[in-house]
């Protein structure tokens, strides 16, 4: 994530250990695929300036909660195209 879209209010060190936690986390997302990596990578981002901004300066407590957060997000979105894929299929077969 560049700088200048980690919010100011953090300190220079804290936007610096956001910074350095989205790319490690994002190396080791990216080794799944994720099939939208523009949002997976915002979901990343959001997570670990969410836990940076409410004190939390553990860069892996940052990387492991923010890959949690986004491999469930990519599930449910997975769970759920494949319910609608199975519903459209069950109503158009005779």
């Amino acid at each position: 994530m560049p700088l200048n879209e980690i919010p100011k209010y953090l300190s220079a060190e804290i936007r610096d250990l956001v910074d350095d936690a989205l790319e490690h986390a994002w190396q080791e997302l990216r080794k799944d695929a994720p099939s939208d990596a523009v949002l997976a990578k915002r979901k990343l981002a959001g997570t670990i300036v969410a836990l940076a901004s409410v004190g939390e300066t553990d860069m892996a407590k940052l990387k492991s909660f923010a890959l949690h957060a986004a491999r469930a997000s990519w599930r449910r979105r997975s769970l759920s195209t494949r319910r609608r894929r199975s519903l459209s299929t069950a109503k158009s077969s005779p």
